[in-house]
């Protein structure tokens, strides 16, 4: 049975919570694309926010700090529940590899900062790739309660100044909202055109949703339709909202001018509802008493994805499954919002007792961050275990107690020296940093350049430097091959041509016996030699510079230390057809440059048949494509040869013979006559 709006309260717009939170659910499950239903949610909480709080004229500060009670009340019982059970999950299904990161990310969790959290760490290099957090969904609820405080405080600032009538406080308002929004829309083109995994956590890049939603709270009174006209605005607008992420390539565009689509969807259904449309999949009885459980159903459905993911070991969902994680999340829904949240959020007395009513959300806060307070001890204690276990096997080239080595654990810090001392520059930043390592004081010089890819043998090379006395210089940077293309498409920072250009003049300068480098990108069948790097050689050729290039790891496209958590035959169920990541014959084999050598150990990772990201108890990815700084250490005799296989053929070179390259695991020079 529908149900009519009337002035004071919309059911279309509860019923759009509903259907915000269920399109987030499905999405996430089945399509695995962004769905445009945080963006609903955040111009709802526009229009409440202002359209509350300016009722009767401007806030004064004590109902300020009355709404800010109020909100709390709203959010902190469900949060925290959901919090310290997504805890308890993890410590129960999650593989200990991903503890550390996703302790930080369960902490800005509760301190409602998680949008900060994964802006950062989608902007990380080195956690790029990482397997998505069991509290990720918290970051739309972070950025809520962000503009939950900072918007209020907006429309407060605006009745302080100016003349004090209800009519020049409305337009101070709606001048401030219409500033807020054109600066924030402004800044979200730019950051999602420059950086759009940053911009889609960027509480800057929000600001203009929820400004346009409060700016709809004005609006919407004065915007009069026909009975048929809100009927067609409201269901068009449905449609659009649940159909346009479907058609449209939203997930790397959001939220910039793409966003402006659910948004405007979610303002034409919520003037269309003001004008009595009466959208019957909105306001009838079953949907608008799900808008109730919309907020926690939100909060739950990720958690009981990840940890699904987490038992299965997959990442697909089938029909089923995926019903019964949004039928359980419904469950757990109904039991917080009606255990936990209503009996806080409707309590008479908190409602008088302001003081009484922060300190009880104070202490329901308090509760998930006990959890995290005993989870990270935990942490610790196994995380010292892991480091002897590792140091010992290091120092003594046989297994002490730990499965593999490193220890899943702490693979993901199982990094090159350079990212530990400094001398491994970010993936934004154009300038050089240059270091040294080895012998200082030799005559022969072999510089490492280029990104994470060549860095990662840096551990391998610096012991072959302090056992062979030559001088290893190191010119690195996150997310930055040597190449001279600019416009590649492998090339994800602005800063990187500047930064090639730099170090390739500083090459010369150095003069250095030999570069080593990568040769290829790519995989299987697509795996190449990039043309971005043919030029850097050649620009080095005119330096009279030799390189050896190494061909690249296989990238296997998954976490591996945590599927080496989930599965016990990890060396086997964890590898991949050597064809699906290394092409049959090696590119390098087209190509033969006077001052190039290619060196191909891809054996070391590769039979004729799989790619395993095991050898032994030797872990040798500490993510889905970065070697452990371990694998680099014991890998230090196959560099040592092949440096010596490349010091081999440039002598040959040199002495009227040119060389195409070492095969791959041969240990043999291959000599050809030159003219």
């Amino acid at each position: 049975m529908a149900r009519h709006s009337s002035s004071s309260y919309l059911y279309e717009i509860q019923g759009l919570r509903a259907v915000a939170a269920l399109m987030v659910a499905v999405y996430h499950i089945w399509i695995q694309k962004v769905s445009g239903g945080v963006d609903v949610f955040f111009v709802v909480a526009g229009f409440f926010i202002v359209g509350s709080l300016t009722r009767g004229g401007p806030p004064t500060l004590g109902g300020l700090s009355d709404y800010y009670a109020k909100t709390l009340r709203r959010v902190v019982p469900s949060a925290a529940v959901v919090i310290v059970t997504t805890v308890a999950l993890s410590l129960w299904l999650m593989p200990d590899s991903m503890w550390r990161n996703q302790i930080k990310h369960a902490l800005a969790s509760t301190l409602f900062l998680e949008n900060w959290a994964l802006a950062f760490t989608a902007t990380d290099y080195l956690q790029q790739g990482s397997p998505p957090s069991p509290f990720q969904q918290l970051w739309a609820l972070a950025v809520q309660v962000q503009f939950y405080c900072l918007f209020p405080l907006l429309l407060w600032a605006a009745g302080r100044v100016g003349r004090r009538d209800e009519r020049g406080y409305r337009y101070r308002v709606i001048a401030a909202l219409v500033l807020v929004g054109l600066l924030s829309l402004g800044y979200s083109l730019y950051m999602t055109a420059r950086n759009q995994p940053w911009a889609y956590f960027d509480s800057g890049t929000r600001a203009w949703e929820f400004a346009i939603g409060g700016l709809l709270a004005f609006a919407v009174t004065r915007l009069a339709l026909s009975p048929l006209a809100a009927k067609l605005l409201g269901w068009v607008s449905l449609v659009v909202l649940l159909t346009f992420a479907l058609f449209l390539e939203v997930s790397s565009s959001f939220p910039g001018a793409v966003a402006l689509i659910p948004v405007l969807a979610a303002c034409g259904i919520i003037v269309a509802a003001r004008n009595h449309c009466d959208i019957w999949l909105l306001n009838n009885r079953g949907v608008v008493w799900f808008g109730d459980l919309s907020f926690a159903f939100y909060l739950w459905h990720w958690p009981l994805l990840s940890c699904y993911r987490y038992a299965t070991g997959g990442f697909d969902v089938g029909l089923l499954p995926g019903l019964a994680i949004i039928a359980t999340a419904a469950l757990l829904a109904g039991v917080t919002t009606w255990g936990f949240e209503n009996p806080v959020r409707r309590s008479a007395w908190l409602s008088k007792h302001r003081l009484a009513a922060y300190a009880s959300c104070a202490a329901l806060l308090a509760l998930p961050l006990a959890a995290l307070s005993g989870w990270y001890h935990d942490y610790q204690g196994r995380r010292a275990s892991a480091e002897a276990s590792l140091d010992q096997f290091l120092r003594n080239a046989r297994p002490a107690d730990a499965a593999v080595y490193p220890p899943t654990l702490i693979a993901s810090m199982d990094l090159p020296p350079s990212s530990r001392d400094g001398c491994h520059q970010t993936a934004t930043d154009a300038a050089l940093v240059e270091c040294s390592y080895g012998d200082p004081d030799a005559d022969k010089t072999v510089v490492l350049a280029g990104g994470s890819h060549a860095q990662q043998w840096l551990a391998a090379l610096e012991q072959v430097a302090v056992r062979e006395r030559f001088r290893l210089v190191t010119l690195t940077k996150g997310g930055c091959m040597l190449s001279l293309d600019a416009d590649a498409d492998y090339m994800d920072y602005p800063s990187c041509h500047a930064w090639n250009e730099r170090v390739i003049a500083r090459i010369r300068q150095i003069a250095p016996d030999y570069v080593f480098t990568n040769s290829t990108r790519g995989q299987g069948a697509a795996e190449h030699v990039p043309e971005g790097y043919l030029a850097a050689w050649r620009a080095l050729a005119e330096g009279d510079v030799r390189v050896l290039a190494l061909r690249d790891n296989p990238w296997f496209g998954f976490d591996v230390p945590e599927c080496v958590d989930l599965h016990q035959d990890a060396a086997d169920a964890c590898a991949k057809p050597r064809d699906a990541l290394l092409s049959r014959r090696s590119p390098t084999a087209d190509y033969h440059l006077d001052n190039v050598y290619f060196a191909d150990i891809s054996d070391l990772f590769c039979d004729d048949q799989v790619c395993r990201p095991l050898q032994g108890q030797v872990l040798l990815y500490r993510d889905d494509h970065h070697i452990t700084n371990t694998f680099s250490q014991l890998a230090a005799p196959r560099i040592a040869r092949t440096l010596e296989q490349a010091e081999l053929a440039f002598a040959a070179k040199e002495a009227g013979h040119w060389v195409a390259s070492a095969p791959g695991g041969s240990g043999r020079v291959t000599l050809q006559e030159g003219s």
